[in-house]
C-alpha cells in the first residue's frame, strides 16, 4: 500500500488576508505617525533650543539620525522621507543651527536649508579669557574643548604681527591672551581651524588700536603689555563705563607707587577659579596681586575697545581704594585704607 500524502499547512486565503490586512495597518500606522511628526514636534512644549552642527557633506539620513539621538525628533527616517518627498535632499546646509522638540519636521527640514538659519557666528563676549573662548567653541560644538587652548600655546606666527609683544607673551602660561579681539566672527563649522579664528582676532584687535598708539604710549611711558594688562582688569573688575576711568587712574597710582593692586579677578585667574576665598588671597602666584606688588604677569582675559581706551586715559582723582556695591555694581571710593574698611562694612556685610 502506497502511504498517504500529508497534507501540508499552506498559505489559505484567510491567512493571506490577515497578513495584507497587518501589512495594511502597519502602512497606514507609520503614515499617520509620519504625517503627526511632518506637522507636530516630538515635545510641543519643550521649546528650548539646542545648538546643532551640521557637517559639509552630511546626508538628510545622517542628519536624521543626530536628531533622533539628540531626541529632537523621534524617527529619523521621517526626516528622511519629507526631505525626499520635497526634493530638498540635496539642499540640507553645513552650519550650526538651533532647533527644539517642539519643532515639526516640517519646520526643522526648513530651517536646515534655510542659508538665513545657519548660525555660523560665533560671538566672543568682551572679558573672555582663552579659557572661556575654548569653553565657548566647546558648548557650540563648533571644535573639541582643548583644541583652541593648544592652538593658542602652539603659536608661532609672531612675525606676522609685529606690534605684538612676543617676549612678554610667551613669558606668560597662554600666550596671546588679552590680545585676542572680543567680537561676533563670522566661522564655518564645517572647515573650523583655531589658528583661522585665532589670526582673525589678532588682526581684530589690531584695526581696534588707536593709529598713535605707539605715540601715546610713549608719552605715557607705559608699554602695549602694560596697558592691555590694565585694561583686561578694568574689565573683570568695573561693571559700570563710568567708572572705567576712574578705577584706571587708582590702579596706574598703585603701579607708580610700588603698591599691591589687591584685585581678586587676578587671583582668580592665576588659579583658575571662579570664587575666592582667604586662602586663595595668600597663595603665591605670578597672577597674585596681593602677595606681588605690581602688575601681574599678564592679562588675565580679552578686553573691549572701552577698556583699551580707559585703561589709556586713566581719570585723576584722589582716591586710592574702591569695592563693586553687590547691589547695583557700582563703584565706592575711599581714599584711605581706614575709608575702604569702613565702605566693606557697609556695602560687603
Amino acid at each position: 500500500m502506497l502511504p498517504q500524502k500529508r497534507n501540508r499547512p499552506g498559505l489559505t486565503n484567510g491567512r493571506i488576508l490577515a497578513i495584507l490586512s497587518l501589512v495594511i495597518v502597519y502602512l497606514v500606522s507609520n503614515q499617520i505617525r509620519y504625517s503627526r511628526a511632518v506637522e507636530n514636534g516630538l515635545k510641543p512644549s519643550e521649546t528650548k533650543k539646542q545648538i546643532v552642527v551640521i557637517q559639509k557633506g552630511q546626508t538628510a539620513k545622517d542628519v536624521g539620525k543626530m536628531l533622533e539621538e539628540k531626541d529632537i525628533i523621534k524617527n529619523g527616517n521621517h526626516l528622511r522621507k519629507f526631505l525626499k518627498k520635497q526634493d530638498l535632499s540635496e539642499k540640507i546646509l553645513a552650519g550650526r543651527f538651533e532647533l527644539a522638540p517642539s519643532m515639526p519636521i516640517r519646520q526643522i527640514a526648513s530651517i536646515i536649508t534655510d542659508p538665513s538659519q545657519a548660525k555660523n557666528f560665533i560671538t566672543i563676549p568682551e572679558g573672555f579669557s582663552i579659557r572661556q573662548i575654548d569653553e565657548r567653541l566647546a558648548e557650540l560644538e563648533i571644535a573639541k574643548q582643548g583644541e583652541f587652548i593648544d592652538a593658542v600655546k602652539k603659536f608661532s606666527n609672531a612675525s606676522r604681527y609685529p606690534w605684538l609683544p612676543k617676549r612678554e607673551i610667551m613669558a606668560t602660561p597662554l600666550p596671546l591672551e588679552g590680545f585676542l579681539f572680543p567680537d561676533t566672527y563670522n566661522i564655518d563649522p564645517s572647515h573650523f581651524s583655531a589658528k583661522n579664528l585665532i589670526a582673525l582676532m589678532l588682526e581684530n584687535f589690531k584695526r581696534h588700536l588707536p593709529e598713535n598708539i605707539e605715540t601715546l604710549l610713549h608719552e605715557k611711558n607705559i608699554t602695549l603689555f602694560e596697558l592691555i594688562t590694565v585694561a583686561s582688569m578694568l574689565e573683570k573688575e568695573v561693571r559700570h563705563e563710568d567708572d572705567l576711568k576712574i578705577v584706571s587712574g587708582i590702579i596706574w597710582k598703585r603701579v607708580r607707587s610700588g603698591w599691591f593692586l589687591n584685585i581678586d579677578a587676578s587671583v582668580l585667574y592665576g588659579l583658575d577659579k571662579k570664587t575666592v576665598t582667604g586662602d586663595d588671597l595668600k597663595r603665591d602666584t605670578p597672577y597674585n596681586t596681593y602677595t606681588r606688588k605690581n602688575l601681574p604677569l599678564g592679562p588675565i582675559g580679552n578686553p573691549g575697545q572701552k577698556t583699551i581706551e580707559a585703561a589709556l586715559s586713566p581719570q585723576k582723582s584722589p582716591y586710592w581704594f574702591y569695592l563693586t556695591n553687590p547691589k547695583n555694581g557700582k563703584a565706592v571710593y575711599a581714599v584711605t585704607n581706614d575709608g575702604q574698611n569702613r565702605n566693606r562694612g557697609i556695602y560687603l556685610r
